[in-house]
């Protein structure tokens, strides 16, 4: 008969964890299963940013509060383990959802940061090929986020949920991006309009200098 398998335990796990650099641990938990969770990790390994620094995982749940949830979970597990991540970012956003101000608020209360996204993602997509801040707004059957997402694939025909490849097609512009998500952010902070807006810029940025940190 083969031998048992023996369980591993913390110390084992511990120890097999890949070699932690030394820069900045963080966790990066995103709303969308895909697109969001494909970008970042494309992201990560174009900066060659070790996996044992960065990890990027979906939420488990479809709302922010579930992100945020996510989060305060696995940084509580670390915790448990004698290690903890430097930075939480929750990355979510506002579309139609209810708790949203709620999500914020307790990202904020957690010690977290947020890069969120109004009414959508794909608006920090956008902001590639040119600098819009006409509001998106729900038409008929199709929500702002639908509708967001429409414009950018005016700008991106082959676009799509998830869709593999998508940062190193978009790098060319990313500093014209983070201008203007830059400029958009601080326009709607100014005003009190929030939509379109984005805060993905500062956790791009972030990542970008994170071994310059």
């Amino acid at each position: 008969m083969p031998p048992k398998r023996r369980g591993h335990s913390a110390a084992d796990l511990k120890r097999r964890r890949p070699r932690r650099e030394p820069y900045d641990r963080v966790l990066v938990v995103c709303e969308g299963e895909k697109t969001e969770r494909n970008y970042f990790r494309e992201l990560c390994r174009h900066f060659r940013l070790s996996t044992a620094n960065v990890e990027i995982t979906p939420g488990v749940g479809n709302d922010p509060v579930s992100v945020v949830r996510t989060g305060k979970q696995l940084q509580k597990m670390e915790i448990q383990q004698g290690e903890r991540y430097d930075r939480v970012y929750c990355v979510f956003d506002r579309d139609e959802h209810v708790n949203f101000t709620d999500a914020c608020s307790q990202a904020q209360t957690a010690g977290f940061s947020t890069a969120v996204s109004n009414p959508a993602f794909e608006y920090w997509l956008l902001l590639h090929f040119k600098y819009i801040r006409a509001p998106f707004f729900r038409t008929g059957s199709r929500t702002a986020a639908q509708n967001c997402e429409h414009a950018l694939k005016g700008e991106l025909p082959g676009y799509s949920k998830g869709m593999q490849g998508l940062f190193l097609q978009l790098l060319p512009n990313l500093p014209d991006a983070k201008t203007r998500g830059a400029r958009a952010l601080a326009d709607a902070r100014q005003t009190g309009e929030e939509d379109p807006s984005t805060e993905v810029h500062e956790l791009v940025a972030y990542l970008e200098n994170l071994k310059d940190e």
